[in-house]
């Protein structure tokens, strides 16, 4: 079943219903990005246990280091 997601506000249908494989799907491997659902951060220790709902709002962020 499709889900209808928006993803940095843009509207993306999608079957996967875990973050980790929607990240996989949307982001290069190499890619370094912080992501939240709904306004809420979600670690990437907790994407793969995260599961999405039909109407998310799903933020990614590249991640930049420095200081």
């Amino acid at each position: 079943m499709l889900m209808q997601l928006y993803v940095n506000d843009e509207l993306v249908q999608s079957e996967h219903s875990h973050l980790s494989t929607l990240i996989d799907e949307l982001v290069s491997s190499e890619q370094r990005v912080a992501v939240a659902v709904n306004q809420q951060v979600v670690p990437r220790s907790q994407w793969s246990e995260c599961l999405l709902n039909d109407n998310d709002r799903i933020d990614i962020f590249e991640s930049i280091a420095g200081g």
